[in-house]
């Protein structure tokens, strides 16, 4: 018992201390990498699928291909280890859920490689994809989408307990945001001068960067996994919630930027290309580009996901992991990639070569639009411009390796890599240098323009001051106050009295509370501690057919409850069990006491007290914070009382007594 308390506690105390807002639900990280892996030609994933292979000659416990989904790798086979029963688990970790556990489950590559040779990584992606299964089970039957957080909360509570040092990550929150309070060329110019990587982008450029470096000098595997990285802050930069934090909605408090990060998240952002040279108010309503993006959209944020491939938010983000994708394939093996694109078709080359364009037609004015090169030769100009920039890769320092928590350090990326990526080739009315000479193009070959810049191009921002917006967001937790209406009945045993019946009878309450939506992954709502009182009417008779003169009671009712620390006890269990987990709050048992006054002719008689024995969820509750409505319980109570409060002709001797209510209402947050 004591160890199902101290798991309790130290899972209360990490959510309290956490306000965590980390970017994308973990099987959304994993979604978003397999439609950017997708995006690549069978060709391409191939050298990526070959690093996974050296990997797994390491020991890393990594699916044998690269394009496995969550969906592909999950079976139906119980897994019991020391932390965790799931009736469904994973034999291995797919390629794909390498952006979730990095940056939220492992701090730089060395943990992140603990992960995947230990028991923990089986257990973290195994809870993900059962968790995964059952979210999309009930969003095909059309029962879930109502409140997708609620499967985010369910996730969350398995995570912190698995990986205690998931709440030590979520501090270094700032990390995960972009701050609107600085451009895109400050924060690369910070990165270069000053070794700044307390921003997401930043933390996109310098692991970008140190897994190409590291993946040109023949380190595959440290590459593989500084990608992950990489590939997960550039995941982030697409979440609404993310794209909107400053030095001033910090000063606020991490409250005031959670709830800031839920609005958006909830409500979306309208986003077009940070890189843009043209509004969005300029551009015809519908523009869609030749690839099928709109250039300025909607997107979403963590819990919020587009549930289909060819949703606005995960196209987007497709478009700019493959990107990310490709140059790493190429840092990999540059040979192969060129040989790759020497066999192309020119349809199919232009196509490869879109992939490393550094100036796509929006970051160009319109007036120049027109001259931007194009065509077979232009395409090869890029990809031997990208090939051949891995030989500068291989002369480059490598900096030191980076923990989520460190906001600086020296010689983060190369000054030289920043410089080209701010700096992108010439474009005049007679189209860029060299336009015609496919052989031509060394000055290029800076991996800045070649590597870097095409997928910094695809990054988003906020189509309007995001300052001036403030949506109404809301935390799950804290005091609300309530109301109930309730049905029931008691008996009254007295040792020497005839036996009293008091019900039919109707009620209603009110109180304050203090409620927590995520605390639990039981019925939502579940208050920790409440306080209500209430008035009621009820019939009154004996076994005599005497009612003592007052065949219908006023009585006044106090109650104190307690229900979150049953489902405590029987959810967070060593290991956590996630078929119990979510079959827990359905039935409570010792959730509260009440106690009940009667009131005759002005003045007020003790009647008794109960105990709340058990009670029974008729539902799983409905609506979303701010309002909840209480699930509608059966509530069943056993406690004593007096039979001369209700009948003063009885002696005052205790009695038994044996109660049942139905009750329900609606809670609401201050």
């Amino acid at each position: 018992m004591w160890r199902r308390l101290l798991a309790f506690a130290v899972t209360l105390v990490s959510l309290f201390a956490s306000s965590r807002a980390s970017a994308w639900y973990f099987p959304e990280h994993v979604v978003l990498m397999g439609d950017g892996h997708a995006a690549l030609a069978p060709e391409i994933r191939a050298i990526i699928g070959d690093t996974v292979a050296a990997a797994r000659r390491e020991g890393l416990v990594l699916c044998d291909r690269s394009d496995l989904s969550l969906e592909e790798v999950l079976r139906d086979s119980p897994l019991a280890t020391a932390m965790i029963r799931t009736p469904a688990s994973v034999a291995c970790i797919p390629y794909v859920a390498l952006p979730g556990l990095a940056g939220d489950h492992a701090s730089d590559i060395d943990e992140l490689r603990t992960v995947l040779t230990t028991n923990k990584g089986i257990e973290l992606v195994s809870t993900v994809a059962y968790e995964w299964r059952r979210f999309r089970t009930n969003t095909l039957r059309g029962q879930s989408s109502l409140d997708r957080m609620s499967f985010v909360h369910d996730l969350d509570v398995a995570l912190y307990f698995i990986d205690s040092g998931y709440v030590t990550r979520a501090r270094a929150t700032r990390v995960h945001f972009r701050d609107v309070g600085r451009s895109f060329d400050d924060v690369l110019r910070d990165l270069a001068v000053q070794g700044r990587i307390d921003d997401l982008l930043g933390r996109f450029v310098f692991h970008h960067l140190r897994s190409l470096i590291l993946a040109a000098s023949g380190k595959r595997v440290d590459a593989l996994l500084e990608h992950a990285f990489a590939i997960h802050f550039l995941e982030d930069g697409f979440a609404s919630g993310h794209l909107v934090m400053s030095d001033a909605s910090w000063a606020r408090g991490r409250d005031a930027v959670r709830l800031r990060h839920d609005a958006f998240n909830t409500e979306g952002l309208l986003v077009t290309r940070a890189m843009s040279r043209e509004p969005c108010s300029s551009l015809a309503t519908g523009t869609l580009e030749l690839a099928g993006l709109p250039p300025c959209w909607t997107t979403t944020g963590d819990g919020y996901l587009g549930l289909t491939s060819d949703a606005a938010d995960r196209l987007h983000v497709a478009a700019a992991l493959s990107r990310a994708e490709l140059a790493f394939a190429t840092a990999l093996d540059p040979e192969r990639v060129q040989r790759y694109a020497d066999g192309l078709g020119e349809l199919a080359l232009v196509t490869l070569a879109t992939k490393l364009d550094p100036t796509p037609w929006w970051t160009v004015d319109p007036d120049m639009r027109r001259s931007l090169p194009a065509g077979p030769k232009h395409a090869m100009r890029l990809v031997r411009n990208a090939t051949a920039s891995v030989a500068k890769l291989r002369d480059m320092p490598l900096s030191p390796a980076a923990g989520v928590d460190v906001t600086r350090i020296a010689g983060a990326v190369p000054a030289s890599v920043i410089a080209a990526a701010r700096a992108a080739p010439h474009i005049t009315s007679e189209g860029a240098p060299d336009d015609d000479a496919a052989d031509a193009g060394a000055a290029d070959a800076n991996p800045g323009t070649t590597l870097l810049l095409p997928t910094l191009a695809q990054m988003p921002a906020a189509q309007s001051d995001t300052a001036k917006q403030d949506p109404l967001g809301h935390l799950d937790h804290g005091w609300a106050v309530q109301v109930f209406v309730a049905s029931g009945a008691m008996v009254l045993v007295p040792p020497s009295s005839p036996v009293d019946f008091f019900g039919p009878g109707v009620g209603a309450s009110a109180g304050l509370s203090y409620r927590w939506g995520s605390l639990l992954p039981g019925r939502r709502a579940r208050s920790i501690a409440e306080f209500n009182v209430g008035i009621s009417e009820t019939l009154h008779i004996d076994t005599r057919g005497d009612s003592g003169g007052g065949a219908r009671l006023t009585m006044l009712d106090q109650e104190l409850r307690w229900p979150v620390v049953w489902e405590a006890l029987t959810t967070y269990t060593l290991p956590l069990d996630l078929v119990s987990m979510h079959r827990a709050g359905r039935v409570l048992f010792f959730n509260g006491i009440r106690a009940h006054e009667v009131l005759r002719e002005g003045s007020l008689a003790f009647l008794g007290m109960e105990l709340e024995a058990f009670a029974i969820a008729l539902s799983d509750g409905y609506g979303s914070h701010p309002l909840y409505a209480v699930s509608p319980e059966l509530r069943f109570y056993v406690g004593a009382a007096n039979p001369s409060a209700a009948q003063p002709s009885f002696p005052g001797t205790l009695g038994v007594t044996v109660g049942i209510t139905l009750t329900g209402g609606y809670a609401t947050f201050l």
